[in-house]
């Protein structure tokens, strides 16, 4: 590992950095691919089925460009908010693994119309 954090190359591409990402690198991330995806959009329901599809899939393609040693497990729920009052959620989440290298970032992306959560684990492999 060379004195920067980071080790030899993935796959030949970029170097590996071997600490998880931060939580501004993840939010980050999602909040810039719910404005890509849903954007200012009315809730649908058949179109929410789509977006949550491609919302999880796009996080974790983002994350693994990232470069490093970690596998990714991302959820997302999408609702529909401001159409009746005392509509609640709650989302909760755990899990046991070493607390030095690994992490879980839940990251809350809302328009006027639609509440996404996004829980996302990290978990390092080397």
């Amino acid at each position: 590992m060379a004195a920067d954090g980071t080790d030899d190359k993935l796959d030949g591409g970029s170097p590996i950095t071997q600490t998880a990402p931060t939580y501004a690198e993840v939010e980050n991330l999602c909040k810039a691919l719910f404005e890509q995806t849903i954007g200012t959009e009315k809730y649908d329901h058949l179109e929410g089925v789509k977006w949550n599809k491609q919302l999880v899939e796009s996080i974790a393609q983002g994350l693994v460009g990232m470069s490093r040693p970690f596998k990714y497990c991302v959820s997302c729920i999408i609702m529909e908010v401001g159409v009746a009052s005392g509509v609640g959620l709650n989302v909760a989440s755990t899990c046991f693994w070493d607390k030095q290298t690994d992490a879980s970032y839940s990251i809350r992306c809302e328009t006027k119309n639609v509440l996404a959560v996004c829980t996302i684990f990290a978990v390092n492999y080397v």
